[in-house]
């Protein structure tokens, strides 16, 4: 609402609010903005990035709407026809509270669900003052004993089964009186209790949505389900305590004195042969050398065939006194396996067919494998030399007598002679040197 009487166009799926100029203009008076501030703040906002892109203006289509900065919050207005629009919550952030209360937004329905209103009820109210129970939120806005009027925050759904049936054209949220709190149609200028105005009040507090069988009041068996809701956050408070041990226990080191005893090395080389292996593959992806070939039915994937749908009743405040009951259902789907033939076969390739290697603690003693080929060139049975790996270990000893051994690149293991000493980081907890600190 812009005032009395001046419904604002809200948009159902994202609650933004629609401003014509008419409106607009004496809105921004409102603020303290004549029209050529307006103007200035129109180019102050074009000097500096958008969160978004500009946009056609949907009223006039004719002019392209631009960012306008009021108090921090970057409106869009229409260059042409002066249109004004407010994503959701930024009226009432410009006028601090006063005017825009923010509506709920839409639910966003999932790919391939669908949703339907099964039917309007009533919400329900008990009297603070003389205790009656199970008034209806639209139809009883006073209580009908004593005529104390309805406390809107104390709605609630009826019990299954003894759902209501609503009459009520919906206007919109009912708003709260700023004086005397009495929850007013939509429509509404001045309060039905007390007669105040109702200009800039808040539309009242909707009740969290309910799945249709949910108790009002969770008894044992929400206790229960409550105690079970805990088990999640339980490990997961056990997982971060341990995660936390983990990352305690690996950064968590001490300095210590050690002496070099010894030193060892490993070098070997892979070498490669080119014969016959076996191996598979989808028949549509055999490679063309293959041979030897046997076929058989294998499983290659499946497909999800639509299997019927799950459906929720979903029951869901509209905010004046009502409810409606929705019906949301997504399509199952059962796995249809996919067969296909698999081909086993005989292929001639390259592969590791051995190793040779040489290891020594000498270090003036490094040598790579001696290497000799059976047979070379593109031949079955042929071989060729393949990947070199080598492994350089240093044996440490604490004054304690710990022994430990790093495994280091070539040059620090020749520049780290036997009994010199060093420090290395150890770990408090888990042991173990930090080879990298030596």
């Amino acid at each position: 609402m812009l005032g009395p009487g001046k419904a604002a166009l809200t948009c159902p799926t994202c609650s933004g609010v629609s401003v014509d100029w008419a409106d607009a203009e004496p809105l921004f008076k409102s603020l303290g903005l004549a029209l050529t501030q307006v103007h200035e703040l129109v180019a102050q906002s074009e000097q500096q990035k958008r969160k978004t892109g500009s946009a056609q203006c949907t009223s006039c289509n004719a002019g392209q709407m631009k960012a306008l900065k009021v108090k921090g919050v970057e409106l869009d207005l229409c260059e042409n026809c002066g249109h004004l629009w407010f994503d959701r919550g930024e009226l009432a952030r410009v006028t601090q509270g006063k005017l825009g209360a923010t509506l709920p937004a839409a639910p966003v329905a999932q790919a391939g669900t669908s949703s339907r209103v099964e039917g309007v009820f009533e919400m329900l109210w008990d009297c603070g003052y003389c205790g009656t129970e199970k008034l209806l939120g639209a139809s009883n806005r006073c209580c009908p004993q004593c005529g104390a009027a309805q406390d809107a925050t104390k709605r609630y759904f009826p019990k299954e089964g003894e759902e209501i049936a609503a009459n009520h054209a919906f206007d919109g949220a009912d708003r709260t009186c700023p004086a005397c709190g009495t929850p007013n149609g939509a429509k509404a200028n001045n309060c039905r209790q007390c007669g105040s105005p109702l200009d800039g009040s808040a539309a009242v507090n909707t009740v969290a949505d309910r799945s249709t069988g949910a108790p009002k009041n969770a008894g044992p068996a929400g206790a229960v389900a409550k105690k079970r809701a805990l088990w999640p956050i339980l490990v997961g408070l056990a997982a971060l305590m341990l995660c936390g041990f983990c990352g305690v226990a690996a950064l968590w080191t001490k300095d210590v004195a050690v002496e070099v005893t010894g030193h060892r090395w490993q070098r070997s080389i892979d070498i490669e042969v080119f014969e016959g292996v076996h191996d598979s593959a989808w028949c549509d992806a055999m490679p063309s050398a293959a041979y030897n070939v046997s076929r058989s039915k294998e499983q290659r994937g499946s497909n999800q065939i639509p299997d019927g749908e799950t459906c929720t009743t979903r029951d869901v405040d509209r905010g004046n006194g009502t409810f409606e009951r929705r019906k949301e259902c997504k399509p199952k789907f059962r796995s249809e396996p996919i067969y296909d033939t698999k081909c086993s076969y005989t292929i001639d390739r390259w592969h590791q067919g051995r190793t040779v290697s040489a290891k020594g603690t000498d270090a003036d003693a490094l040598v790579w494998p001696a290497l000799s080929l059976r047979k070379t060139g593109q031949c079955l049975g042929c071989e060729k030399e393949g990947a070199h790996h080598e492994t350089y270990t240093l044996d440490l000893k604490g004054a304690k007598g710990e022994s430990f051994d790093c495994d280091v690149p070539l040059g620090k293991w020749q520049a780290l002679t036997t009994g010199s000493k060093h420090t290395v980081k150890v770990g408090v907890i888990a042991g173990g040197a930090h080879c990298d600190s030596l």
